[in-house]
């Protein structure tokens, strides 16, 4: 069977999408240039003319979700306007909400680091921080990022991954866990709301 042409921005795209499909059925553990080249049925070669190593690819997977996330995250419903408690509340129904793929990938990103290839490591601590700037920047506009303060949306984001745990197994509903994460948002910050 003949490959089909696809221009270089086609092939980019294709190359992350399976790429994307590994990450989220299998995780990144088990993401390489290989399996990648494998699925796509192409060489490992014209992998990397898109993608100098494994790091370049699996941050440009992530980023590309990210945004897709993000985008969904802000979806406009007129909530701009409201509340910075509001807004959180949203927020935090929204996230558990995701689809499965997107639990999976916040669980990649912050999940145990010491799970993955270490040369991994700078790249996830990168991608967390871009996503705690962001959460950081909705729960408290004013402030001026600080290492606290990210290590206080770490561990929201990790109260939100044990939230899905236990929505998932009935222990709460959506509406506990979002009472319950609010709790913990306004017990490690100080906002006005």
């Amino acid at each position: 069977m003949k490959r089909q042409y696809l221009s270089a921005e086609s092939r980019r795209e294709s190359i992350l999408r399976v790429a994307d499909d590994v990450l989220s059925k299998e995780g990144v553990a088990h993401l390489s240039i290989v399996e990648v080249a494998n699925r796509a049925g192409i060489s490992r070669q014209l992998v990397y003319q898109h993608f100098a190593d494994l790091n370049t690819l699996l941050v440009e997977v992530i980023r590309m979700r990210l945004v897709e996330l993000q985008s969904t995250l802000e979806s406009s419903d007129g909530s701009r306007r409201g509340e910075i408690r509001e807004l959180v509340e949203i927020q935090l129904r929204r996230i558990l909400n995701l689809p499965v793929r997107d639990r999976q990938l916040m669980r990649n990103v912050f999940g145990d680091i010491t799970a993955l290839p270490k040369d991994l490591w700078p790249t996830i601590a990168q991608l967390r921080q871009d996503v705690v700037t962001r959460w950081a920047q909705l729960i408290d506009p004013q402030a001026k990022p600080t290492s606290l303060a990210y290590a206080k949306m770490g561990l929201i984001i990790h109260a939100i991954l044990g939230a899905w745990d236990l929505i998932i197994d009935g222990t709460l509903s959506d509406d506990e866990a979002v009472g319950l994460l609010l709790k913990v948002v306004e017990s490690l910050f100080v906002v006005p709301w």
